[in-house]
C-alpha cells in the first residue's frame, strides 16, 4: 500500500521528469539563443545567483549548484565564455580562482529564458483559482526550505 509519502515522492519525481520532456525543453529554448540548452540556462542561474548575493562565482560555486564535478562544470563555463555568455577573470585575492560573470548578452539571455519559463508555469495553471495558485505557491515555499535545510543548502 502507498504512504502519502511514496505519492508525494512519485508526484515530485513527475514533475521533474515533466520538466526534463524534449517537449517542455523545446517550448522553452525555442528562438533563445545563445541559450542553447537547459545546461547553459542552470550555469547561467549560477553564476546569476552568486551575482545576487554580491559576488562574482567560481566554477567551484557551478559545479555545486549543479551538483556536478568540477571538471564538467569547467568544461561548461569554458563554452559559455566562448559564447561570450559570461566573462572570467582571476579573483583578486587569489590569481589561480577565476572569477564568473553574466555578461550583457548572458544576462538578457537569461532573461528571455526566464520570462519564457514563467510565462509556461502561469500558462500550466492558468484555469485554476487564484486561491489554489497562492496556497500551492506556499506549500512549495515550505516544502524547498525543508529541503534546502535537510540537504545542506
Amino acid at each position: 500500500m502507498q504512504t502519502r509519502y511514496d505519492h508525494l515522492d512519485d508526484l515530485l519525481t513527475r514533475l521533474h521528469m515533466a520538466r526534463q520532456r524534449p517537449a517542455w525543453r523545446e517550448r522553452l529554448l525555442d528562438g533563445a539563443d545563445p541559450v542553447a540548452s537547459v545546461a547553459t540556462l542552470r550555469a547561467l542561474r549560477a553564476v546569476e545567483h552568486h551575482q545576487q548575493i554580491g559576488a562574482g562565482a567560481s566554477i567551484g560555486d557551478v559545479a555545486e549548484y549543479l551538483a556536478v564535478e568540477h571538471s564538467t562544470a569547467s568544461r561548461t563555463v569554458s563554452g559559455l565564455v566562448a559564447a561570450g555568455l559570461l566573462a572570467k577573470s582571476a579573483a583578486a585575492d587569489d590569481q589561480r580562482r577565476s572569477v564568473l560573470m553574466l555578461t550583457e548578452l548572458g544576462t538578457r539571455a537569461l532573461a528571455t529564458v526566464t520570462e519564457r519559463r514563467r510565462e509556461l508555469v502561469a500558462e500550466t495553471v492558468a484555469d485554476w483559482p487564484s486561491a489554489d495558485v497562492d496556497v500551492l505557491v506556499g506549500l512549495l515555499e515550505r516544502l524547498t526550505d525543508r529541503f534546502e535545510v535537510v540537504t545542506g543548502r
